[in-house]
């Protein structure tokens, strides 16, 4: 029935989310037989497959290390999480060495409270990320 709260509340919603997408980007570099993914902005559930399909890329590349940094994202969804969780078993599967760098709180707090920092390598920067590689 028009006029209910519910449809003023419908009609008061965004009819499409991508209107509103986050700032976001991810740039790979590689650097002998690493490479690094640096992620800026905002991972959230807009975005996150576009971090996903350059991890996913980055893995297929097979280098030796690869290594997320998201030092300059601003916030991480737990569609971000996902992403990062399955971008390790990808590179596990691959037999590449899968390292994040996360040094904020909109990035490292978050990995913690679900845990992630035991099941990811996770470093404050990227010269830690490297220590114990051979493929600098």
């Amino acid at each position: 029935m028009p006029g209910t709260v519910v449809d003023t509340i419908m009609e008061s919603m965004d009819p499409d989310i991508n209107e509103h997408q986050a700032p976001f980007s991810a740039v790979t570099e590689w650097s002998g037989r690493t490479l690094f993914v640096t992620a800026t902005g905002e991972v959230e559930l807009v975005n996150a497959p576009q971090l996903e399909t350059v991890l996913d890329q980055a893995v297929g590349d097979r280098p030796d290390v690869l290594v997320l940094d998201i030092t300059a994202v601003t916030f991480l969804s737990s569609a971000g999480l996902a992403v990062l969780v399955r971008a390790h078993r990808n590179a596990e599967a691959a037999d590449v060495l899968f390292r994040v760098v996360a040094n904020n709180p909109a990035t490292r707090r978050p990995i913690q409270l679900m845990g992630l920092d035991e099941e990811l390598d996770v470093f404050s920067d990227r010269e830690g990320a490297l220590v114990g590689t051979t493929s600098l």
